[in-house]
């Protein structure tokens, strides 16, 4: 009788355990942070037209030879560079090849640059009053040495560069300046390529984009002017902004000590192959599954002994074999090293802005400690929503599961489902057509005569000069994406919204078609489980009641 018992009292914890332990697996699937999408960070066009900012300041044309005086005014923050009579040198090369991939041709890049110097010193001068009228006369709010290079891959070669800028100290160490109120740091970018001819794109993603990925970041409008001897010369319109790197206001992830820490915390970037980075050769780069190389962006070199480098490759390695075994109980474990919540909301951004760069280019991850994998922060959104040159998007379709990882969870069922939920939670909210029409109304109405300027100065490669190209759409209509003003520039972004909010639900269940539904793999398994941990245990206890 007291053998029965005990058996009764055993295989009631057996269930509990295994009911327990389905669950446990089931929550694996959940974002695990809150999901609530609300932008928190302070926004600059909605702060200063609080404050009574005028986008009507200041003259709508710039002079044929770019030239303006100590009376140009502006309602944004104006940056004057002065790097004398120095030329910024290009030093980054690509080079082109074509391979098959399948049946595919796959154009592939490699990227070199020369052990030169990119950097040239300078100075650097903010203007950024309280009233939100800047004068080139008027007193800098920060002023400061630099050095300053060209920026960026493929879109070094545009005529509008984009620039990296380090703050020096007079003794050319690193300083630290708080530009624009956006935190002290020595790295900032100025950004916005000519590309994107609404001005919006990378302004309206950042700032989106950060109630999704906090450390996505920061950016503000200025315009970039060049010191020119005694005179200026006018650059354009501009976005000064954060870097991507390791930082308690950028993304904020434990410190490497090499030689005393075990568990190694972590920054990568996707992008072409660099002979010039620290890339990892992992399992979906061995076996040609993947797209590109994937760098180390932290540990910095100096920090990176093979230690560190072996605990990263190690890792990244171990999740492509899940991602990409064809057991499905071994893929099924995917969500024990991803954080479901950012890869589910990388894809439906990414899908929703039509930025299909990113997951291949531009694409950064990290992992702080010991905590899973996570996808973000955001990055260069000047060729996304219709914006790509040579290939028009065509929004009743949803692609971005062709990218590295991602064709590989669209597989599950339970990602597709979370993918489902998490958008109709977006388009329900500040993602919805509507808002977002009028949220590029707002930045539009914002950027103002500095949008007037830009197009002024950049006539040679906007409206009809621009490189957008005719492109057949999916019923075979030729469609001419070239816009002649920046008004009807940017009413072709809002149109892309308004088009891909009326297919993107729909592509998405579409997704479910060719999914397997992992969880019941799961659940099998741990039934099995369960019931191997039931007969052994009556089996145990009924040799015990035949020995006693």
């Amino acid at each position: 009788m007291r053998g029965r018992k005990h058996i009764c009292l055993i295989l009631v914890c057996t269930l509990f355990i295994g009911m327990f332990g389905a669950h446990f697996i089931e929550n694996q699937m959940t974002p695990e942070e809150d999901s609530t999408i609300k932008v928190t960070r302070e926004q600059q066009h909605v702060k200063a037209m609080e404050e009574g900012a005028n986008p009507k300041l200041g003259t709508t044309k710039i002079n044929k030879d770019f030239s303006v005086d100590k009376n140009f005014v502006s309602h944004l923050p104006l940056v004057v560079i002065d790097i004398g009579k120095q030329e910024i040198p290009v030093t980054k090369k690509f080079t082109r090849t074509v391979e098959k991939k399948g049946k595919k041709e796959v154009e592939k890049v490699t990227i070199t640059e020369s052990k030169d110097d990119p950097f040239v010193h300078g100075e650097i001068s903010i203007i950024d009053n309280d009233n939100n009228k800047n004068k080139l006369s008027d007193a800098p709010a920060e002023t400061s040495k630099m050095k300053i290079k060209y920026r960026g891959n493929s879109s070094i070669e545009f005529e509008k560069k984009q620039f990296g800028i380090k703050m020096l100290d007079d003794k050319g160490n690193n300083r630290k300046v708080n530009c624009m109120g956006m935190g002290a740091s020595n790295n900032w970018i100025l950004n916005v390529s000519m590309i994107d001819m609404s001005l919006i794109r990378n302004y309206m993603s950042y700032n989106l984009g950060s109630s999704m990925f906090p450390n996505t970041p920061e950016c503000k409008y200025c315009e970039v002017i060049f010191k020119d001897g005694s005179g200026y010369k006018y650059q354009g319109l501009y976005l000064m902004m954060e870097k991507i790197e390791r930082d308690k206001n950028r993304v904020n992830i434990g410190k490497y000590h090499p030689g005393k820490d075990d568990v190694v915390s972590y920054l990568l970037c996707r992008d072409r192959k660099n002979e010039n980075d620290v890339q990892l050769s992992t399992y979906g780069d061995q076996n040609n599954l993947t797209y590109g190389r994937i760098s180390i962006l932290y540990p910095k070199h100096d920090a990176l002994d093979k230690k560190a480098f072996n605990y990263i490759q190690n890792d990244i390695d171990k999740i492509e074999r899940v991602l990409y075994s064809s057991d499905m109980k071994e893929f099924s474990t995917w969500p024990n090293y991803l954080d479901t919540q950012s890869f589910v909301d990388y894809f439906v951004f990414n899908e929703l802005f039509g930025n299909y760069d990113a997951g291949n280019n531009s694409t950064y991850m990290y992992r702080d400690g010991t905590s899973k994998l996570k996808m973000g922060p955001l990055w260069d959104y000047d060729g996304a929503m219709d914006n790509y040159p040579y290939e028009i998007n065509n929004p009743e379709n949803v692609l971005f599961q062709e990218h590295p990882w991602f064709c590989q969870l669209v597989k599950s069922k339970e990602y597709v489902s979370l993918l489902e939920s998490r958008y109709e939670e977006m388009k329900n909210g500040i993602f919805s057509a509507k808002n977002l029409d009028k949220y590029i109304d707002d930045v539009y109405k914002y950027i103002g005569n500095a949008g007037l300027r830009d197009w002024s100065r950049w006539s040679s490669v906007y409206g009809k000069n621009s490189r957008m190209l005719t492109r057949k759409d999916s019923a075979g209509y030729e469609v001419d994406r070239k816009r002649t003003t920046f008004k009807s520039e940017v009413q072709r972004l809002k149109d892309f919204f308004h088009i891909k909010e009326k297919f993107m639900g729909s592509g998405l269940k579409k997704l479910e078609d060719k999914t397997v539904d992992t969880k019941t793999i799961d659940g099998s398994y741990k039934v099995v489980v369960v019931i191997i941990l039931i007969f052994t245990t009556v089996v145990l206890i009924r040799r015990r009641e035949m020995f006693n």
